[in-house]
């Protein structure tokens, strides 16, 4: 028992950093390759946890082989553009100019539900609008309307607006957030004295804090009331 636990154990723990080492790509974005060597991996990496027999290098060096291989394609495909066709593919069109191309949407092997779904969760339904539609590589659907009916941009309309701010939860659940102080630099003294001038005892009745570059901040306590305020630029730094 205690064996199949320690195999379970390294087995997520190999998946884990292949998974990290592949990036941080969702099953939609993945090439073809990449979708083949990731289930691969999980099956060859699941194999000495199948059988309690198997010896546990007989997961680890598929696992690794195919890593490797995985690393050799993309540094093919980066190198040789007729590799990276072959490998990925092309995108391919399948509107345009308010039209659709139905022998290429035959030749994808896409439905015309799949596409009408696609448009939708895109937020373009009129096909009359589209300028082009085009199916890349991984699958997903790039929508590209007229310029007419593209949402006015505060630039075309000379209008003046300020960049987004950069948020960083400072305070997660009653405690302080490490990753989220270092972003901004904050000072867990500055911003504890600033939440018990606000009425709390202690940071522990805070469910979440927010602080961006510019200095607003959003408070939600767990009794469910809310402050926000718009405080000097670099308030809280240390």
């Amino acid at each position: 028992m205690i064996n199949i636990i320690l195999k379970t154990a390294l087995i997520y723990i190999i998946l884990f950093l292949t998974m990290r080492i592949m990036g941080q790509k969702q099953a939609g974005q993945l090439q073809p390759y990449e979708i083949v060597i990731t289930l691969l991996i999980a099956e060859v990496a699941a194999t000495p946890m199948d059988n309690p027999g198997t010896p546990f290098i007989y997961g680890l060096v598929p696992s690794i082989t195919l890593l490797l291989l995985y690393a050799l394609i993309n540094y093919v495909c980066l190198k040789s553009k007729t590799m990276r066709l072959f490998l990925c593919g092309k995108p391919s069109i399948l509107i345009h100019n308010g039209k659709l191309l139905y022998d290429e949407i035959k030749k994808n092997g896409y439905s015309l539900n799949d596409l009408m779904e696609q448009l939708r969760m895109s937020g373009q339904t009129d096909i009359s609008s589209i300028h082009y539609a085009v199916l890349e590589t991984n699958g997903q659907l790039s929508v590209l309307p007229y310029a007419s009916e593209a949402p006015l941009t505060p630039k075309q309309m000379k209008v003046h607006v300020s960049d987004p701010s950069f948020y960083s939860a400072v305070l997660l659940d009653g405690q302080f957030n490490t990753s989220g102080l270092a972003n901004l630099n904050t000072d867990k003294d500055k911003l504890q004295k600033f939440i018990i001038n606000l009425g709390y005892r202690s940071i522990r009745e805070i469910l979440l804090l927010t602080l961006s570059d510019n200095g607003e901040i959003f408070l939600q306590d767990k009794f469910g009331k809310t402050y926000t305020a718009q405080l000097k630029k670099g308030y809280f730094n240390a």
